[in-house]
């Protein structure tokens, strides 16, 4: 179930964000007062903080600064690469090369490239173990953070689909599908009808069910 797979990420959110892992546990409830992590979310008094939650916070942007023109967006790939690693082949996957023999979720769902859906999902995880929500709320903001998760899993989708044939979102989508599925080069399947678009659909609709 989409809980779990985002146990499997926060299980493994300190080698994501280098960071001492027992900041993730669920009992830890001080997130909001690590530096580092409110540097990736914009949090108030942060550089570029604002005091209500951002829809695109640092962490998305390249070194996790925030660009108000939005030409660095999605630069910050390299988390988000260990967390598809994780939910597609496990969570021991990040000290494995190429694909393990073993049932995984890429197996599962058919999925050997990333697609805008896929990609818009790790994000929201990413931000959600981030933050001080222990739960999804059927609202789709957080109960805590009053980030807004759903509004924030559309609009990267969306953005994603917007962007997807520029130059440097092809860059970084080669990096990314290069990383997770340890692959040379990046599928030119339509992002329309892209394999995988169902699935995170149905994974972000549990997450605020």
């Amino acid at each position: 179930g989409r809980s779990s797979e985002i146990g499997k990420i926060r299980l493994m959110a300190g080698r994501i964000f280098s960071l001492n892992a027992s900041y993730f546990d669920l009992s830890f409830m001080q997130r909001d007062t690590i530096p580092e992590i409110q540097k990736m979310l914009g949090g108030p008094g942060t550089a570029g903080g604002r005091s209500s939650p951002s829809k695109f916070p640092p962490i998305l942007f390249t070194n996790s600064e925030m660009d108000p023109t939005m030409s660095t967006v999605f630069g910050n790939w390299e988390p988000l690469v260990k967390a598809i690693r994780i939910v597609m082949f496990g969570k021991n996957s990040l000290d494995i090369s190429g694909w393990p023999r073993a049932k995984c979720n890429a197996r599962k769902w058919g999925t050997m490239s990333s697609t805008p859906g896929l990609l818009a999902w790790g994000w929201v995880a990413l931000i959600f173990i981030l933050s001080s929500d222990t739960s999804f709320t059927k609202s789709g903001v957080g109960a805590k953070s009053r980030l807004p998760y759903a509004a924030m899993f559309t609009a990267y989708k969306q953005l994603w689909v917007t962007l997807w044939d520029q130059p440097r979102i092809c860059t970084i989508r080669k990096k990314i599908d290069a990383y997770v599925w340890q692959s040379s080069s990046t599928s030119n399947i339509a992002t329309s009808d892209a394999e995988g678009e169902d699935f995170t659909s149905d994974l972000m609709r549990l997450a605020i069910a």
